[in-house]
C-alpha cells in the first residue's frame, strides 16, 4: 500500500474519530445541561483545569518522539511507557496529597473527593501499551478508530446513565474514569506489543521533550487564566456558567475548522523552503480561514441568548449575553492556531515560545486589573485581548515571511462585504421582530427563521462580490479549480502551488 493512500485512508479515519468524538460529546453536554447545575460544571471545570495542568508538568512527549524517530527500538517504546508509567501515577499521588488545599483555595469542599478519584485516570491512561503509539508512527489507524468508538460510546452511557440516577458532577467523573480504563485495557486487544520495565532511553527522551514542554505550559496558562480568575473572583457557581458557554462558542472551532485546517497546514509546511510560494500559501490560507469564520462568527455574537437557550435551556439564560464576546474569542482561537503552526512550519519554535511568554503575561495582568467587576466584562476582555494577541502574531509572521498584510486585505474585502450585507439583514429583520419593539433578547423562533437568512444574505452577497473584485486574480483562480477537482473528484498533480 502506498504512503500516500495510507495517508488519506488515515485522515479519513481521523476525521471519523473527530466526528464521533465531537457528536456524542456535544450530545453529552446538551444533555447534562439540562440535569446539572452550574456549580456542577464548576466543580468538574475545576477538576480538568487542574488535572491539565499537572499532566502537562509530566508531558514526557512520548508519542512525538516515537513518530519522529528515524530507527525505532523495542527499548524506545519501552522507556516511552516506563516513563510515563512512573511519571504520571507520582503525580497522580501528588494531586491527591493536594486536593484538600486546592479545596480551600477555591473554597469548594466537594473538589477534594471529586479531584483525588479524577487523578487516578493519569496512571490509568498511561498503562495502555506503547504499540499504540506505533500504529500512529506506521499511520495505521483502524485499531485506534475501533477503540475509540467502543471507549467513546461506553463513556457516554456511563455519563448519561448516572447523571439520570443521580444528577451531580459524579456523572461526568465517572465516565472519564471508564474511558481510561476501557483505553488501557483495550489497546492490549488491539495490538500485541507487550511493554516492559526500562529507562535506558530517558535522557534522550527528555532533551526532545522539555521545548514541547514549555510551550504546552504557557499556552494552557493562557487559554485557562480566565476560568481560573473566574472561579477566584466569582466563585464556583459562576465558573460553571462562563466556562460552559466558552465552550460552546469553541464547538464549531473543535468540530470542524481546526481539523479542517490541517491540509492548510500540509501545504504551508511542504514549501516552507521556498519564500514566495511559502507567502502565497500562508495568504491564501488565512484568507480561506477568515472566510469561514466570519459568516460563523457573525451569528454566535448575533444571536447569543437564543443559541444557548436552543443548545443548553432556559436554566442557562443568565449566562447567554456571554456568548457574544466568545465570538471573538472563537474567531482568533482558529485564527491564532493556524499563524502559530505556519510560524512553526518555519522552524521559529523558540520566537513562538518567547511570543506566548510575553503574551501571556500581558492576558493576565489585564484581567488581574480589569476583569473584576462582573463576568461579561471579563468575558469582552478575554475576547479582545485575543484580538490583539492574533493580530500582533500575525504581525510578526508577515515579517518572517512576508506574506503580504495589503494583499492579505484585499483578498478579505467579499467577504468584508458579505459581513455588512448580513448586518444589514440583520437590523431589517430584527426591526420587523415584535421582541425587538418590546427591548427582549432575540429568542430560539426568531434564531430559526432569522438565522438562515442573514446567512444567505452574506453567501449572496460573498460570491457577487468575489466574481467582481477577485476574479482575475490568481488565489480565486486555485479556489476555484480545488472545488473543482472536489467535486469531480479528479486529482490534478503537478500544481505549482
Amino acid at each position: 500500500m502506498s504512503a500516500g493512500f495510507r495517508v488519506i485512508r488515515s485522515a479519513a479515519l481521523l476525521l471519523g474519530l473527530q466526528v464521533i468524538q465531537r457528536g456524542l460529546g456535544i450530545i453529552s453536554t446538551l444533555i447534562l445541561a439540562r440535569l446539572l447545575t452550574p456549580e456542577h460544571f464548576g466543580i468538574v471545570a475545576l477538576v480538568t483545569i487542574a488535572l491539565q495542568f499537572f499532566e502537562l508538568l509530566v508531558e514526557t512527549g512520548n508519542q512525538q518522539y516515537i513518530v519522529q524517530k528515524k530507527h525505532l527500538s523495542d527499548d524506545d517504546l519501552h522507556t516511552a511507557w516506563s516513563l510515563d508509567v512512573v511519571i504520571k501515577s507520582s503525580v497522580a499521588v501528588l494531586i491527591i496529597a493536594s486536593s484538600p488545599a486546592l479545596a480551600r483555595y477555591f473554597d469548594t469542599p466537594e473538589l477534594t473527593l471529586a479531584l483525588s478519584v479524577a487523578a487516578l485516570t493519569l496512571p490509568i491512561r498511561a498503562l495502555k501499551t506503547p504499540g499504540m503509539m506505533k500504529l500512529a508512527r506506521e499511520i495505521n489507524y483502524r485499531p485506534l478508530f475501533r477503540l475509540t468508538l467502543w471507549q467513546k460510546s461506553l463513556s457516554f452511557i456511563t455519563v448519561i446513565g448516572l447523571a439520570l440516577v443521580r444528577p451531580d458532577h459524579w456523572a461526568i467523573i465517572a465516565g472519564n474514569v471508564v474511558s481510561a480504563v476501557i483505553l488501557a485495557v483495550g489497546s492490549y486487544r488491539v495490538h500485541s506489543f507487550r511493554p516492559r520495565w526500562t529507562l535506558v532511553h530517558a535522557r534522550e527522551q527528555w532533551q526532545f521533550s522539555q521545548w514541547l514542554l514549555m510551550r504546552g505550559l504557557v499556552g494552557f496558562t493562557r487559554s485557562q487564566i480566565d476560568n481560573l480568575l473566574v472561579s477566584r473572583f466569582f466563585g464556583t457557581e459562576k465558573l460553571g456558567g462562563y466556562n460552559l458557554v466558552r465552550e460552546i462558542s469553541l464547538l464549531p472551532a473543535l468540530s470542524a475548522i481546526i481539523p479542517m485546517s490541517e491540509p492548510l497546514l500540509a501545504a504551508i509546511a511542504e514549501r516552507k523552503d521556498q519564500a514566495e510560494v511559502l507567502a502565497y500559501r500562508v495568504r491564501l490560507s488565512l484568507a480561506i480561514m477568515i472566510t469561514l469564520l466570519t459568516p460563523i462568527t457573525a451569528i454566535i455574537m448575533l444571536f447569543p441568548e437564543a443559541i444557548v437557550a436552543l443548545l443548553l435551556g432556559s436554566d442557562w439564560a443568565a449566562y447567554g449575553p456571554l456568548l457574544r464576546p466568545f465570538g471573538l474569542f472563537f474567531f482568533t482561537f482558529c485564527l491564532f492556531a493556524l499563524t502559530s503552526d505556519a510560524v512553526i512550519a518555519q522552524g521559529r519554535v523558540k520566537p513562538l515560545f518567547w511570543f506566548d511568554v510575553i503574551s501571556t503575561l500581558t492576558i493576565i495582568a489585564a484581567l488581574l486589573l480589569y476583569g473584576n467587576s462582573n463576568l461579561n466584562t471579563m468575558a469582552w476582555l478575554r475576547g479582545w485581548l485575543a484580538v490583539l494577541t492574533t493580530a500582533a502574531l500575525m504581525l510578526l509572521l508577515n515579517r518572517w515571511c512576508q506574506f503580504g498584510l495589503q494583499r492579505l486585505a484585499f483578498l478579505c474585502l467579499p467577504t468584508a462585504t458579505a459581513l455588512l450585507a448580513a448586518l444589514a439583514a440583520f437590523l431589517a429583520l430584527a426591526g420587523r421582530s415584535s421582541l425587538s419593539a418590546a427591548g427582549e433578547p432575540i429568542g430560539v423562533i426568531e434564531l430559526l427563521w432569522m438565522g438562515p437568512l442573514v446567512l444567505v444574505s452574506y453567501g449572496a452577497v460573498f460570491i457577487v462580490a468575489c466574481l467582481l473584485i477577485l476574479r482575475h486574480t490568481e488565489e480565486f483562480r486555485q479556489v476555484q479549480e480545488l472545488l473543482g477537482s472536489l467535486l469531480t473528484r479528479n486529482r490534478h498533480p503537478g500544481d505549482a502551488r
